[in-house]
């Protein structure tokens, strides 16, 4: 999904823009405060107008009760996976995908999941 500057806040959201990048952010149905989407300008990251972004949500989400504060960083966005980290988050999920355009290979169970039907957390 390219980033679009002109895309709205989600119902009950919020919508933060600034010359160098902006950030959208609402709640969930369990209370937290999802980040959406974000962007800083290329040539302004590393300088603080990321931070300044979450820090503008964070402000906003405490004003409504909202906790946690929460967004999905692809494994492969080691910038972003930075970033996050260094704001004080921290990965708390793993998130599967299908991607319906293709079609999917049956793989396997392992073999505890095979003999039990469930699988066990890590």
């Amino acid at each position: 999904m390219p980033f679009d500057p002109d895309r709205p806040a989600p119902p009950d959201g919020m919508k933060h823009r600034t010359e160098r990048g902006y950030i959208i952010a609402g709640p969930d149905d369990r209370g937290c405060c999802v980040i959406h989407e974000m962007w800083v300008d290329p040539d302004h990251r590393g300088g603080g107008e990321g931070r300044a972004l979450v820090d503008h949500v964070r402000a906003w989400a405490r004003e409504r009760g909202l906790s946690p504060l929460v967004v999905q960083c692809s494994p492969r966005n080691e910038g972003g996976r930075a970033f996050y980290e260094a704001l004080g988050m921290r990965a708390v999920a793993t998130v599967y995908q299908d991607d319906l355009n293709r079609r999917a290979q049956p793989q396997p169970l392992p073999s505890a999941v095979a003999r039990t039907g469930v699988a066990a957390a890590v």
